[in-house]
């Protein structure tokens, strides 16, 4: 399980127990911001790795009639890479950390409002 899972799984853990603030949220918000930067640093390195198998196939013949392969083919052939598949769950990952931090956004909002209220009565 990757590192920004399991520590989102802490946190939830920890929120269901009632023991979490807004402030606790924004560390945790932090840590996401982290492992998004390092996650979409990932996803850019597999990204041109993928480009650069996409390109190698481009430039090759169809070994049946000598013409150039259509792109198509090319996008068929890339797709079916170890590049494609690591490339596919980098963007995954930068996509799952994006909605986590929208998700934790979201309570801390909500935090912060059942404490303004709760200080205000």
């Amino acid at each position: 399980m990757d590192q920004y899972l399991q520590e989102y799984k802490e946190f939830l853990s920890s929120y269901r127990s009632g023991v979490t603030t807004a402030e606790d949220v924004g560390k945790m918000i932090a840590k996401m911001a982290q492992h998004y930067c390092d996650a979409n640093n990932e996803y850019a390195e597999a990204e041109i790795k993928y480009n650069g198998i996409a390109a190698s196939f481009e430039g090759t013949s169809d070994g049946s009639t000598g013409k150039p392969i259509s792109s198509a083919k090319a996008k068929v052939l890339t797709d079916s890479t170890t590049e494609s598949s690591e490339f596919i769950k980098k963007k995954r990952k930068v996509e799952n950390i994006e909605q986590i931090i929208g998700s934790l956004k979201s309570l801390q909002k909500g935090l912060m409002a059942e404490q303004f209220n709760s200080s205000v009565m």
